[in-house]
């Protein structure tokens, strides 16, 4: 087939973005390469890089600066929870390099794992190794637990790695797989360290309750877009009943609850308990 009719779009579509060496150990020619990236509107980025128009600005500027997106950012382009508002550009900085890029925020140093060459977004290990010492810690297991979650490591996996410093070594030892939200991350996190354990996916009456405390008080957690499924809600309502009528008691809060009124949550949860609504019948 001749440079004028094959097409580079399939080498770079399935990352958004594909590395020089990549595309000429496919057999391309630097000649066809450039004539490629012309004709199918591509964007060639640094020395190293041809990207899709549409790929998302973190991956253009790492390929530009020749870093790594890594931290809050690769756990945003990897899909997972957040919730912090930060919208700097998070890049690992190749050892060598004199300062961040501007407008980034620049991590330094060796990662977990040796940083992938090939990849424009650093290796999963060294995503949790960068959010563990860049944000505060509740905001952090909720990424660490949401990445656990995804599979994108296992609980195991996490367990096994020689963390750098106790901020990732106490994410190391509190994370687990169980919450399927930062909000329930958030919440079990919380009670902990008010002394109160929540068991978490509990099965009961045939659905699994997002957390339990002592034998007899369940806490639902609602999404941020929790009511925009009626179904969904009208479901979680029939379940609520069935629960208050086999003896549990059910406190259901929502994501703005969580987030900005805690305090009020907590307290309810304790004058539950106070009552000992927790305890067995």
């Amino acid at each position: 087939m001749g440079s004028s009719t094959r097409s580079l779009r399939h080498l770079v579509v399935a990352r958004g973005y594909v590395h020089l060496a990549e595309v000429r150990e496919a057999g391309w020619r630097p000649d066809a390469i450039r004539a490629a990236v012309t004709r199918e509107g591509l964007v060639r980025a640094g020395r190293d890089w041809v990207l899709l128009p549409s790929a998302p600005p973190e991956l253009l500027l790492a390929a530009r600066t020749g870093c790594a997106v890594t931290c809050v950012s690769a756990a945003s382009l990897r899909t997972l929870w957040r919730a912090d508002d930060d919208r700097a550009v998070h890049l690992a900085v190749p050892r060598g390099a004199r300062s961040s890029p501007a407008g980034a925020h620049g991590h330094w140093g060796a990662g977990v794992v040796p940083r992938p060459r090939r990849l424009l977004v650093d290796a999963v290990e060294n995503m949790l190794a960068a959010v563990a010492t860049c944000r505060p810690h509740e905001q952090a297991l909720a990424i660490w637990e949401s990445a656990a979650r995804a599979r994108l490591i296992t609980v195991e996996g996490i367990g096994a790695i020689d963390w750098r410093g106790e901020r990732a070594r106490a994410l190391r030892d509190e994370t687990t797989a169980l919450s399927h939200s930062g909000l329930e991350t958030f919440f079990v996190s919380r009670m902990r360290r008010r002394g109160v354990e929540v068991r978490q996916q509990v099965k009961i009456d045939g659905h699994h309750v997002d957390g339990l405390i002592g034998a007899r008080l369940i806490v639902q957690i609602d999404g941020f877009a929790h009511h925009s499924d009626p179904r969904q809600r009208r479901s979680d309502i029939a379940h609520d009943r069935r629960l208050r009528l086999l003896g549990y008691t059910v406190l259901r809060f929502d994501y703005r609850e969580i987030v900005d009124d805690w305090t009020r949550v907590e307290a309810t949860v304790l004058a539950a308990m106070a009552q000992n609504l927790h305890l067995a019948r």
